[in-house]
Formats: C-alpha cells, structure tokens, sequence
C-alpha cells in the first residue's frame, strides 16, 4: 500500500534522476530489486544487520552487511538523495538510525521511516526530529497498527 499510497506520488519527478538511495533492511531483497527497476539510473544500497542470502540481479544493487545506527557503517560511502528505513521498526532503532544517517542527505533529501509503531503514543517524538517531519497515516486502508510513514526533507 505504500507504494501506490505514498512513494508513486513522492517520487515520480525523481525516476530518471542519477541518486544514491539506502534502504534499511534487505530481507529477502524484493524491495531493492524494486527500486532498482522503479529508478533505473539510480545506485541502491541495502543495509541489513544480518547476513543475508540475497544475491542482487542487478549491479546497481549493492547490499552492505553493518549496523544502521553506527555511523562508522556508513563512513565509505557518498551522500544520499533518498534513505528508506524499513529496518526493525523499533522506535528507538528508527531514531538511532535517523540520528546517524540525517546529515548524510543531500540538501532536499528525503528520509522515510516506515512502518512507525504507535504513532498515536510516539507522534511527538518524531515530530522532534526535524521541523519538516510530516507524517502520513495510512492505518485505516488495511487496519494494520503500524501502517504509518514519517517523511523528513532535508531542507
């Protein structure tokens, strides 16, 4: 539902851009081979905790083994236009990570934290980010509890 919802409108002005874009969380990598065919110019990196058996089909896939809220994970590589963090979905893992991968945005990037658990109890917290936290609600469409994304520009 994010997609249709959320990122098809966010982000179809960027399609044929040339942009770094890091998502958080690999999984099985359906998500990265997505983005790799939604931006076809674009580098994606996926960061995931664990090991993983994913093997991108694409070489614009670059898959890093590290911890997202450790700065030092991210020390060799360029800034980014786009992070997506559909990591843990801990409230204290999407903070930590926000905190070390924020300054890491080109100036207009965009941060998305996605899957935001009790926004109800938690809105203030990610309202505190950053004065450009907007936050999209989108648990009435499949009734699920944490169907909500923060959006952060870094304007």
């Amino acid at each position: 539902e994010y997609f249709d919802n959320y990122y098809s409108k966010k982000f179809s002005n960027l399609r044929n851009l040339r942009l770094n874009i890091l998502e958080i969380g690999v999984a099985n990598g359906n998500s990265l081979e997505m983005w790799a065919e939604y931006f076809p110019f674009s580098q994606i990196y996926g960061i995931d905790i664990k090991n993983t058996s994913y093997k991108p089909s694409n070489s614009r896939i670059n898959v890093i083994i590290g911890d997202a809220t450790d700065q030092e994970t991210f020390k060799n590589l360029n800034r980014f236009h786009i992070v997506i963090d559909d990591g843990s979905h801990a409230i204290t893992d999407q903070v930590l990570s926000y905190a070390v991968l924020f300054h890491r945005l080109i100036k207009n990037g965009i941060y998305v934290i996605e899957d935001v658990k009790d926004i109800d109890l938690n809105y203030q917290v990610f309202k505190k980010l950053h004065h450009s936290a907007i936050i999209y609600d989108f648990r009435k469409i499949k009734n699920r509890d944490d169907d909500v994304i923060v959006e952060i520009t870094n304007k």
